[in-house]
């Protein structure tokens, strides 16, 4: 009797480890669809020699959902951020964010206005957005990026 109630005690925490593990993998505040995103870049390469400094940025073009691009900030040591270039707000095709001239570690939508923060998961920080920009998983072999999803 006690071995029952334990054997259903045990698969009970191992079923609710698996799924709060599972969980933890969707984001469910992804409102950007899903693309696959395959890129490898050389950072020696002058397309992409600001990524050789702590806090550079690049945009790689005609990448990431339709198309928009996908920002890579530099954020310390050998860590990297790619983000996809698109709007939470105007979800489309055609609303990209760019790079902030006055915030060396935002992004700003030149269509609704918000900002967003490069070294804090790509939060939104002003304007209409409520959502993070979609991040993309990195993996840096010096000199070559690889951004994957």
């Amino acid at each position: 009797m006690i071995c029952k109630s334990l054997s259903k005690v045990l698969t009970f925490c191992i079923l609710a480890t698996a799924a709060a593990c599972v969980s933890c993998f969707n984001n469910y505040d992804d409102v950007v669809p899903w693309v696959k995103v395959k890129v490898k870049i050389n950072t020696l390469d002058a397309k992409y020699i600001d990524l050789q400094n702590p806090m550079g940025r690049v945009i790689i073009k005609n990448e990431g959902y339709g198309g928009n691009g996908i920002i890579v900030c530099h954020t310390s040591g050998n860590d990297f951020n790619a983000f996809d270039c698109t709007c939470t707000y105007e979800v489309s095709d055609t609303c990209a964010v760019i790079l902030d001239e006055g915030n060396i570690a935002g992004a700003v939508c030149p269509v609704c206005g918000s900002k967003y923060e490069l070294v804090n998961c790509g939060m939104p920080s002003s304007g209409k957005a409520r959502y993070s920009l979609k991040s993309y998983r990195v993996s840096y072999n010096e000199p070559y990026l690889r951004i994957f999803n």
